[in-house]
């Protein structure tokens, strides 16, 4: 088991556990090995909304590279308001792969590459303003 992965997992989880937006939450997948792990979590907002979140992290040196994620959200009639994604499914956007999906289906790039604690803090900020 790789302790920096897990302490970062754990950091996830304490902060969906202290946020006034998320009601209750599931992990659904996680797995920690010597130099990867993934998690996966879906959470239910104070809205009856959904968040889910996907990362995939990976040892390099001493810190932790986000290979791969999908952070989802969506209000509580199933209806997408963002997804952010590195999926490599359109390379001629600046910063490619990275994005984010918004609700009139179109798709914007992304500046920096965000991760979990990002989304839940940003999903925050616009559920509770």
């Amino acid at each position: 088991m790789n302790v920096q992965i897990s302490d970062h997992f754990d950091a996830i989880e304490s902060r969906l556990i202290a946020s006034p937006a998320v009601v209750e939450f599931n992990i659904l997948i996680q797995e920690i090995m010597p130099d990867d792990g993934k998690i996966r979590i879906r959470a239910t907002l104070v809205d009856g909304g959904l968040l889910e979140l996907f990362e995939y992290v990976v040892q390099v040196g001493e810190g932790l590279e986000l290979r791969k994620y999908r952070f989802h959200w969506q209000n509580a009639g199933g209806k997408l308001l963002r997804r952010w994604d590195n999926a490599p499914h359109y390379p001629d956007l600046p910063n490619a792969p990275h994005h984010v999906h918004l609700a009139d289906g179109s798709v914007e790039p992304v500046s920096r590459p965000p991760d979990a604690l990002n989304m839940i803090e940003v999903v925050e900020t616009r559920l509770l303003s």
